[in-house]
């Protein structure tokens, strides 16, 4: 992708920029930038964003608080005027504090090292779940996937949720996500809400991928799981739904983005087009929440923090035996 357009594009209300200033600089110091202001906190129309990303490789876009990530973009991509699909993320016009996390965190992961990061397969206790891990893990450890950063299998049957917590405080490149989902958090880890992320501020994420229902839909919460992961500085961006999805549409995301890793992708939005897949309702169902360049590098130390986080063992089955299986091995002694 070494041809595409390289300039960060940032669409924001001016009262944003100083608590933004950090990421713009950390942007300038690889890529050009755009910058388009304006004096008020509503968002432009999609067809003003469209007509601003001839040269951009991606694009955030700052508005009002009031406006939810459903309504205000139809998906993980707008098109500019050549029909050259261009990731957009939302961000919304939070207090400052929310916004001086979010670009502190962001920076962080944009001046990172280019080496690609940990990447945590993350998710609920849950057959159907753990078969689709289990094929991730298949796709991620083939021979000719030798570009692929350090794997982890954080799941739910391996690790709970304060332990958790801490091990995302470690600067991981990007984090995976399969199992339940609701606006408030992940159904997994007993769980995982907007709440408890709070806890988990430390080195920040490159990319947090929810691939779930909800995760980034406000029904009955006045901000949605992803929005908070980017607000509570935890990730650089995050991918989730705003609506239900279907768990075919997931399982594809999941294969593809694991397939494409072996390409070594810089950014989320390199990650996001490569792994795109073919069916419209799987993408339209999803958005960006903050930096859709969001760099998939993690932190120098990474590797080895995670090392250090407990997990049960893998050869340790995750779930109790059946009484079939009891019997026979009272029986055996």
């Amino acid at each position: 992708m070494s041809s595409s357009p390289e300039a960060w594009l940032l669409l924001a209300p001016r009262r944003a920029l100083p608590a933004l200033a950090p990421l713009i600089r950390a942007h300038a110091a690889h890529r050009p930038v755009q910058l388009v202001t304006r004096d008020h906190d509503a968002a432009p129309a999609c067809e003003e964003i469209e007509r601003e990303l001839t040269h951009a490789a991606g694009a955030l876009l700052v508005a009002d608080v009031r406006r939810s990530p459903r309504s205000l973009l139809p998906g993980p991509f707008l098109c500019d005027g050549s029909g050259r699909k261009v990731p957009v993320g939302f961000l919304p016009l939070a207090d400052a504090a929310a916004l001086t996390r979010f670009a502190s965190a962001a920076a962080q992961v944009q001046l990172r090292p280019s080496a690609p990061g940990p990447l945590a397969l993350l998710g609920q206790w849950d057959a159907q779940v753990e078969r689709m891990i289990d094929r991730s893990l298949r796709i991620l450890h083939r021979p000719t996937e030798s570009q692929c950063p350090t794997v982890l299998r954080w799941t739910a049957d391996r690790i709970v949720r304060r332990r958790l917590l801490e091990a995302l405080r470690v600067g991981l490149g990007a984090a995976i996500y399969f199992g339940h989902g609701r606006p408030y958090g992940w159904v997994g880890y007993h769980g995982l809400h907007a709440r408890h992320l709070c806890h988990a501020r430390g080195e920040p994420t490159g990319a947090m991928l929810s691939l779930t229902c909800h995760t980034a839909s406000r029904r009955r919460v006045g901000r949605s799981f992803s929005e908070s992961l980017v607000l509570e500085g935890v990730a650089a961006a995050a991918l989730g739904a705003v609506s239900a999805t279907h768990t075919v549409d997931n399982w594809w995301w999941g294969a593809r983005l694991c397939e494409e890793l072996a390409h070594a992708p810089a950014t989320l939005a390199e990650w996001l087009l490569r792994a795109c897949p073919p069916r419209a309702h799987a993408v339209a169902s999803y958005r960006i929440i903050g930096d859709p360049l969001a760099r998939l590098a993690g932190a120098s130390d990474a590797a080895e923090r995670c090392r250090a986080v407990w997990t049960a063992a893998a050869d340790e089955s995750p779930t109790p035996p059946s009484y079939d299986a009891w019997l026979a091995r009272l029986a055996a002694t």
